[in-house]
């Protein structure tokens, strides 16, 4: 029962947060629908995490789900952190959240070729490349890119939240639609790549357009 239970708000908790991830995305950037409803995802995107979690370590011993699990829970940590930070340097508990879970990454990795995975390398492996990539990412911020990165934050957070909602989103659709795997997994991986560049453009040519003016 207590396994039940805890899939039961692991999926309530996960449909919800694709709702509200979806009012995020369409709504006014930093207006306060935005931010309201940010926090409303962080915080089912935080509840999807810990019972993703438990279930891995007490009751399924699929290390994908732990790797799901650490890619949506970094990329929303450190998707709120780029907006708390803004260009302030990061802090060394942030290094050490970074580090840790790229830690757990390469642990994955070395525990994957000890199991008889029946997983599709495709989806496993990208997975585990967008953990590292964005982990590695905010370590070489920390330790020495600073001041060449700073004023990338809003991208970064762009990017990192999509990706929490993109995993939330995979899980979902592999769920739902099983027979389809693993395109069923990875065409909203690649949907959300698409979003991310046509945010990240749009916000880029809305900063082009302020200098301009500024210098009008």
């Amino acid at each position: 029962m207590i396994h039940q239970f805890n899939i039961l708000v692991h999926v309530v908790a996960g449909t919800l947060a694709l709702i509200v991830g979806t009012v995020v995305l369409i709504s006014p950037k930093g207006g306060l629908t935005h931010v309201r409803w940010g926090r409303y995802f962080l915080y089912l995107l935080s509840m999807v995490i810990a019972t993703g979690f438990l279930g891995w370590l007490f009751f399924r011993s699929d290390p994908f789900l732990f790797l799901l699990t650490l890619l949506a829970g970094y990329n929303g940590y450190s998707g709120w952190r780029a907006v708390r930070l803004k260009r302030s340097w990061s802090t060394t508990a942030d290094l050490w959240v970074a580090t840790s879970v790229l830690s757990l990454g390469i642990v994955f990795l070395a525990f994957l070729h000890l199991e008889n995975a029946t997983w599709n390398p495709t989806l496993v492996y990208s997975t585990l490349g967008a953990l590292g990539l964005v982990t590695i990412y905010d370590i070489s911020k920390h330790l020495w890119l600073h001041s060449y990165l700073e004023g990338g934050w809003v991208y970064e957070h762009i990017y990192k939240i999509i990706s929490a909602f993109s995993a939330l989103l995979s899980a979902f659709a592999g769920n739902v639609l099983p027979a389809y795997q693993p395109l069923s997994q990875i065409l909203p991986n690649i949907f959300c790549l698409l979003l991310i560049f046509t945010m990240i453009w749009r916000q880029a040519l809305k900063r082009n357009e302020r200098k301009i003016m500024s210098k009008a």
